[in-house]
């Protein structure tokens, strides 16, 4: 046999795997209503007014091998190093959705996209001459930044992404050209001495409201405010530093001493029962 057919059939071969491990992913992928967009069902997201759109992905839905295959050798390597299996699951359909969003987004098959770091540390695509986009460090191809999980796909036409994830659920944001995006979803945990923990990185008129609400606001809050690091590229250390002023029940302020980000729209955003989640957005 000629050895390029075999190349070919072998090639064809992992594309139809990749093709089934994308549709498996997309199986598990809606999109969340930002400013009371319609939220149809499909893989464009739903838009906000200034063009966000959010994805939410089911991490327990069966069929998480399939997501494997979407990854690069490094999310696989951290994949790994996680002991329990099922976190080790959650991570692997979080970063293949991530990828397959974005993918579907840029026009590029999730599998070959790279990633960077920014000068802040935020995740970014490279662009499509492999360079890392900002000056920034390649990374190898993860798309994991902790807290600072996103950043700008220079190579995606000027879009902003983020990713978030706890318990059984995830959250893909993009923006358009010209505006920064931070999403964050935290499953709400009743055993958490939230009183304490507001005492410690909150506002005191913020912690009065945890005082009044329970746990349920604390969680609310710090979506708003880890959401906004994620935007600014501060880290967890300036949550204390930032103030959420409510403007209705899906709205909100983020004001902070950033020079560079002192005022930021935040909205709330329905996930599941018992989690809590927001977006925020800011201009680039």
């Amino acid at each position: 046999a000629c050895p390029a057919s075999a190349d070919c059939a072998a090639g064809g071969r992992r594309s139809r795997a990749r093709g089934r491990a994308r549709a498996g992913v997309e199986a598990r992928v809606s999109p969340v209503r930002v400013d009371g967009a319609d939220g149809a069902d499909g893989a464009d997201g739903a838009d906000g007014a200034d063009g966000v759109r959010v994805w939410r992905v089911d991490l327990d839905r069966a069929g998480a091998s399939r997501g494997w295959r979407l990854l690069s050798g490094e999310e696989r390597e951290r994949a790994l190093a996680f002991a329990d299996a099922a976190e080790r699951r959650r991570y692997v359909v979080a970063h293949a959705a991530l990828r397959t969003v974005l993918g579907g987004v840029c026009g590029i098959p999730p599998a070959g996209l790279a990633f960077a770091r920014d000068d802040s540390g935020r995740p970014c695509l490279l662009p499509a001459d492999g360079g890392p986009a900002d000056g920034g460090a390649a990374d190898g191809g993860a798309a994991d930044g902790g807290a600072a999980d996103g950043g700008a796909a220079d190579g995606g036409a000027g879009l902003d992404f983020n990713l978030s994830h706890s318990g059984g659920w995830a959250l893909v944001a993009v923006a358009p050209p010209g505006a920064r995006v931070g999403v964050d979803v935290e499953r709400v945990r009743a055993d958490a001495d939230h009183l304490a923990l507001a005492r410690r990185f909150y506002q005191p008129e913020e912690t009065a409201r945890v005082k009044a609400a329970g746990p349920g606001e604390f969680f609310r809050l710090w979506t708003a405010k880890e959401a906004y690091v994620k935007v600014s590229g501060a880290g967890l250390a300036a949550l204390s530093d930032v103030l959420v002023r409510e403007r209705s029940a899906t709205h909100a302020t983020v004001l902070s001493r950033s020079a560079r980000f002192p005022e930021c729209r935040v909205r709330w955003l329905d996930v599941a029962p018992g989690y809590a989640a927001a977006v925020v957005t800011a201009a680039a």
